[in-house]
């Protein structure tokens, strides 16, 4: 089973979205914040896929990704990346930093799952 993990502070949304992706087949962590997201895959915690929100306390999402690309994580890992004030610097900050896939929220829902099952599969050996 794919994992992947979720880091959004919005509750909500995190609960919304992992519902719709367990219903897809995919296993789910979830992390509130950037740093939560960081620290669990500091700890080794394995994941086949990172989709994380911009507009977060503690650590934004454009932080999580340059702390990511540092540790070459970005590299070898997909990760997606949407916020509800997307402008283009921050889409092409991202995308220079590795990030496979960039959305302004509200997505299409049908769309990420597109997106999800693509980098997912382009990730495997």
């Amino acid at each position: 089973m794919k994992r992947i993990l979720l880091v959004d502070d919005h509750q909500m949304a995190r609960e919304a979205l992992k519902q719709v992706l367990e219903a897809q087949g995919y296993s789910i962590e979830e992390a509130e914040n950037g740093a939560v997201g960081l620290a669990l895959i500091q700890q080794g915690r394995s994941f086949d896929l990172v989709i994380s929100d911009n507009q977060m306390p503690v650590m934004t999402g454009l932080e999580f990704v340059q702390r990511l690309a540092q540790q070459s994580y970005i590299s070898t890992h997909p990760l997606i990346l949407y916020s509800g004030q997307l402008t283009t610097e921050l889409e092409q900050q991202v995308r220079a930093l590795g990030v496979y896939a960039v959305l302004q929220k509200p997505y299409d829902l049908q769309d990420l799952l597109v997106i999800v099952r693509q980098a997912i599969s382009d990730s495997d050996p």
